[in-house]
């Protein structure tokens, strides 16, 4: 009876310890096959081929980072059975594979387009870092899903096997003892399951809440915001003011359309009430939305910079809203159908509000129009069909024939809203100065601007060439607005 009752104290210890050691299972595998995944040509070929559908690196190896926590925690979960143990072992993985060499490399000196030194801002760091700890999680908690669920299918024949066998081979115990015994590990396994149900959902939900804001480190890059204005040696920094507008739009059919504007340092003061600035637009990229331009391009800090030491004047930008219709990029054009009249909205119902409200200079001398990408396209093709209204046209990252379903399937249009074949018999437009932005790295962009450079050299246009060595990407467009807004040459 003794003997008995002393077997079934150690198989009720060793059901009792099973969870944990399943949980130190899941952990140890997901540990290794994360050293194995991150040090392995699998990571190094999921970024390059994240680059090649057009990320620059630093999102790319996020997204493979957080790939790489996923595959650990699922490996782990697959071996283990055990959701936390893996969930736990590929957070640690992405922490010491990703997120400490990413902060590392932050925490480097960062310097502006001017070498001016930009502060680290120690709080967005952390924030962001926090961040995308949530994102590796919640990754490694799919993983990790999937890998049990997998481990279902593939092993469980293997389990149930070997937990036949296992009973099989136990001696009868007291009944007594047997029944009590599983009483009560099912009244501590209910409770526990209770408060362990409980504190995952408590769990997700935090997750969740941190990681809500993780869009821009994807739409923008992981960097975005982590350093604060240049310390400027000479001069004072003075910061322009940045309002929220809107237009009632008759092009648009009534539509009340949001835009941001930048007004100089000068504008509200008793000195600068009587005098007018010339416009500077800027059209943000797909996906993309107003404040573009001042989240990840810091246009408002390199006009202040460049104010502050005296190298331009004083000018006022204007980020309008190109998103149209649900499920189709704008291209920031005329629709095909005439049921979205984007470039006419830009170019005559924000021009005449802006004017009208703003102390602008009216004239197409002082009046520029900018973007990236999609708004590199949507600058030319704008600044083409409308030489009386912009003098300059600024094309980063952009393309030069008509892409996209909103022009429809009428090739004479498409041609139309194609710069590279508009210009050579725009005679209208060669007046305009065009400053072309590339990257090295940035394809097919890169070829379409070097194309398009060859025309203007062909028709005498006059232009401006920067190319950068980098991607399709804000740290590039960052640099050629800065050097755009030198080149700039009001009236």
């Amino acid at each position: 009876m003794k003997r008995s009752v002393c077997t079934s104290l150690k198989r009720s210890l060793l059901e009792r310890r099973l969870p944990t050691i399943l949980f130190l299972i899941a952990f140890l595998v997901s540990l290794l096959s994360g050293v194995l995944l991150f040090n392995g040509s699998l990571l190094g070929g999921l970024i390059a081929l994240l680059v090649d559908v057009g990320l620059d690196p630093l999102r790319a190896q996020l997204i493979a980072a957080l790939f790489m926590a996923a595959g650990a925690a699922l490996v782990g979960a697959v071996f283990g059975r055990q959701r936390i143990g893996a969930i736990v072992g590929g957070g640690i993985v992405f922490w010491f594979g990703y997120l400490v060499g990413f902060i590392q490399l932050e925490q480097q000196p960062v310097r502006d387009p001017g070498g001016h030194l930009e502060p680290l801002d120690a709080g967005a760091l952390i924030h962001t870092s926090v961040t995308m700890m949530a994102l590796a999680l919640l990754s490694a908690f799919v993983g990790a899903a999937v890998g049990v669920a997998l481990s279902e299918v593939l092993l469980d024949p293997l389990y149930r096997l070997l937990k036949f066998a296992w009973q099989r081979s136990r001696r009868a115990s007291s009944p007594v003892f047997k029944k009590t015994a599983e009483q009560g590990a099912t009244r501590s396994e209910t409770v526990v399951g209770t408060l362990r149900s409980w504190l995952g959902v408590a769990m997700m939900v935090v997750l969740l809440v941190l990681a809500g804001g993780s869009g821009e480190l994807f739409l923008y890059s992981p960097d975005i915001g982590l350093h604060t204005f240049p310390t400027i040696r000479s001069g004072v920094l003075a910061h322009g003011t940045i309002v929220q507008d809107s237009v009632v739009s008759p092009t648009l059919s009534g539509q009340k359309k949001p835009f941001l504007i930048y007004l100089p340092p000068s504008y509200n003061t008793a000195q600068g009430r009587t005098r007018r600035y010339p416009t500077l637009y800027l059209l943000h990229g797909s996906p993309g939305k107003d404040i573009d331009w001042f989240s990840a391009g810091k246009a408002d800090q390199s006009a202040d910079t460049l104010l502050a030491q005296g190298k331009i004047p004083e000018l006022i930008m204007i980020l309008p809203d190109g998103n149209g219709r649900q499920g189709q990029t704008s291209e920031w054009g005329n629709s095909g159908d005439g049921r979205q009249l984007m470039e006419t909205y830009v170019a005559v119902d924000l021009v005449r509000y802006v004017d009208a409200k703003y102390r602008t200079i009216a004239e197409p001398a002082y009046r520029g129009m900018g973007g990236l990408s999609m708004g590199g396209f949507g600058a030319m093709n704008i600044a083409l069909h409308h030489p009386d209204v912009f003098g300059f046209v600024i094309s980063l990252g952009g393309y030069y024939r008509a892409e996209g379903s909103v022009w429809g399937k009428n090739a004479s249009y498409i041609r139309t809203n194609s710069p590279i074949d508009v210009l050579p018999d725009d005679k209208a437009a060669w007046k305009l100065h065009m400053y072309i932005g590339a990257a090295t790295k940035d394809q097919p962009y890169y070829t379409d601007a070097l194309q398009f450079v060859q025309e203007l050299k062909g028709l005498h246009i006059l232009y401006r060439l920067d190319i950068q060595n980098g991607y399709h990407s804000w740290k590039v467009w960052q640099v050629q607005l800065y050097n755009a807004l030198l080149w700039l040459k009001w009236g």
